[in-house]
């Protein structure tokens, strides 16, 4: 394929072929276990449709949005889950500006298909709001194409049938652990009905899937006082496999432990409300409590960009992260973990601003990249300590080599900056050293 695309580099259908054959080879690399080699071919391939785009090429940015988000699952797969919250939030954006969020338009189903992708993706890395959120409507477009789903083909039918369960299942956890039961309840009921769906496979995982939707729900039930209805199904999860009953039981009740048992949530409302607890209610302005939101509410915030507009993004953005540079003083130790948190939302609004190149991270870059950079340099060694946070740390340093690129014109002229560009190089150095598997976004600003 390579030679065809040499011999013409003006052949479109040619490099068309080639994208296909490399998304491909990325699933199939997943699949063998080789997500680096995957992560290869589908950035190349990311690149293959951009190009094509920019040709003219009709029809690209739906292809563009599918590869960012199977990026996004083998980055999240790697443990860089700040690269993989910004590559789903890329490609929920993309589709939202084809206009997929209409019950008629002909990319609904994919659109449900990349937010239960962001969903994953946010749940594990990210706000957990913003997670259920996005769960919420991909079970809710799902839901709206039934009659679709059912008349395509058995393997498109499955394929959607897992997205649907798996989107179902997010919900379903943070709604419970958030204590909406009654909103649990009805979305667990979903998840158990396309669990069922996905079991007639026969397949180990499927079947695990069912055992713990069962029991999930059943438990769920019992706590709404329905305990025979919960109790048939607890019964049913044990006869088709006691251990995973009693592993889904044991996270059941971690999700629902009151008092010290219970961990502080992994959400952007409970991290500024810890912020406000710790370092003064003065210092959370009421710009940044705005932002928070009730998942229950209708939200439509699915992914970070769309947490506020995008002209005021790096001063909303500098707030969060002075908030988070100050909870990683504070000697609770919860307080570092809700500083990665509030930091790691910063920096996903700083992105999205340069993304989209608004004016202030033109023109006031020295402002506002250098706080980004100060921010990074704190954040960066508190993940490299902390426990299973060394990945998230180098993938974060990868982001500031692209953020000190773009800070050393202005280090030329300003010994502060200057300074400041010496650290974060230093950083990077001892993160990233130059050689294969050390990947440092140096472009895009992402």
């Amino acid at each position: 394929m390579y030679v065809l695309v040499r011999r013409d580099p003006d052949d479109r259908d040619t490099k068309r072929m080639l994208g296909s054959v490399l998304y491909g080879l990325g699933s199939t690399l997943v699949g063998a276990g080789q997500p680096e080699e995957s992560l290869a071919a589908l950035t190349e391939c990311a690149g293959v449709y951009e190009e094509l785009g920019e040709l003219g090429e009709p029809d690209m940015q739906p292809l563009v949005a599918d590869v960012r988000a199977r990026k996004a699952q083998v980055l999240a797969e790697l443990g860089r889950g700040v690269s993989a919250v910004i590559e789903a939030d890329q490609a929920v954006m993309a589709y939202l500006d084809l206009g997929a969020g209409s019950s008629d338009s002909p990319l609904v189903l994919d659109l449900a298909r990349v937010l239960s992708l962001n969903a994953n993706v946010l749940y594990d890395y990210g706000d957990r709001d913003l997670a259920v959120c996005s769960a919420d409507w991909a079970v809710r477009f799902y839901l709206s194409q039934a009659e679709a789903i059912n008349r395509a083909p058995l393997a498109e039918s499955f394929v959607h049938g897992r997205y649907l369960r798996g989107s179902a299942a997010i919900a379903a956890r943070v709604h419970t652990q958030q204590g909406r039961l009654d909103i649990a309840l009805a979305v667990g009921a979903t998840e158990v009905h396309s669990a069922r769906a996905m079991a007639r496979t026969n397949a180990p995982g499927d079947l695990a899937h069912l055992v713990t939707a069962l029991v999930h729900h059943g438990l769920s039930l019992r706590e709404a006082g329905r305990g025979e209805e919960g109790g048939e199904l607890i019964r049913e999860g044990r006869e088709l496999d006691p251990l995973t009953t009693a592993e889904a039981t044991r996270a059941w009740e971690s999700l629902t432990a009151q008092g010290a048992a219970r961990p502080p949530s992994m959400s952007f409302a409970a991290a500024l409300a810890a912020a406000a607890s710790k370092l003064g209610d003065d210092r959370v302005p009421s710009v940044l409590r705005d932002l928070a939101f009730d998942p229950a509410d209708g939200a439509t915030t699915m992914v970070p960009s769309l947490r506020c507009e995008g002209q005021i993004a790096p001063a909303i953005a500098t707030l969060l992260a002075g908030l988070a540079v100050d909870l990683l003083d504070d000697p609770d130790p919860y307080s570092a973990r809700e500083a990665g948190l509030l930091g790691r939302e910063a920096h996903y609004l700083f992105a999205a601003a340069s993304r989209a190149q608004v004016l202030s991270m033109r023109f006031q870059f020295h402002d506002f990249g250098a706080t980004w950079a100060r921010m990074l340099l704190a954040l960066v060694p508190a993940f490299e300590t902390g426990p299973g946070g060394s990945v998230i740390a180098t993938d974060l340093a990868g982001r500031l080599a692209g953020v000190t690129l773009r800070l050393q014109p202005i280090a030329l002229v300003d010994q502060v900056t200057a300074r400041l560009v010496e650290e974060c190089e230093a950083l990077v150095e001892r993160l990233l050293p130059p050689g294969p598997g050390h990947e440092r976004t140096t472009s895009g600003f992402e």
